[in-house]
């Protein structure tokens, strides 16, 4: 049965029992974010926010409104959950009283004053963190440096310093990015010569 903060949503939240998995592309769309581009995200939203879910692992999901977001952003590692031609996608929702982890919980509490994001907005926090992130996004697709596979999501990992400019850049795709053996975050391409090598003036 739906509490008073939550009964004026289109939907009911599980009651206070467990993690249910709802589906995707019927009351919202969500919008997962990895726990580094969440965080940011959230940060530059801060009131403009509507409810947001995190998971054990610190992955931030997004409600939004259904068919508001374009299957691809380009955003590395933001992957769009709706239903699919083909598939239904599922999303594990927690109680709306959950609102602490370490577990799957509302980071964001969930009420008829604050529910959907709007997607363009939740875009604009996201790219913003992505660029702070990462750096620069490459041009095209790009091998990644552990499985040889080409990505459409290269991130930069290392850069061959030479004394005219920027030399070899090395690029991982987003499962293998935290593996590259220097131990270290992936290096945002920020300085003059790194755009310049990517083909952005």
């Amino acid at each position: 049965m739906a509490t008073s903060t939550t009964q004026d949503l289109p939907w009911t939240p599980p009651p206070a029992v467990d993690v249910e998995p709802l589906p995707a592309g019927k009351w919202w769309d969500a919008v997962r974010a990895p726990a580094a581009i969440g965080e940011r995200a959230l940060k530059t939203l801060g009131d403009q926010t509507g409810a947001v879910l995190q998971d054990k692992r610190g992955t931030l999901y997004w409600l939004v409104k259904v068919g508001s977001v374009e299957r691809n952003w380009q955003l590395q590692g933001v992957r769009l959950l709706t239903e699919l031609a083909d598939e239904r996608t599922y999303l594990g929702v927690p109680p709306v009283s959950w609102t602490t982890g370490p577990e799957a919980h509302w980071r964001v509490p969930l009420g008829p004053d604050r529910y959907l994001t709007d997607a363009w907005r939740l875009r604009g926090a996201l790219a913003e963190a992505d660029r702070a992130e990462y750096g620069l996004m490459p041009e095209g697709r790009q091998l990644c440096y552990r499985c040889q596979l080409p990505t459409d999501e290269p991130i930069p990992v290392d850069v061959e310093a030479r004394a005219n400019g920027v030399g070899k850049i090395t690029y991982a795709c987003p499962t293998h990015a935290p593996l590259y053996p220097t131990g270290q975050q992936p290096r945002p391409l920020t300085s003059a010569a790194a755009t310049e090598h990517e083909g952005r003036r």
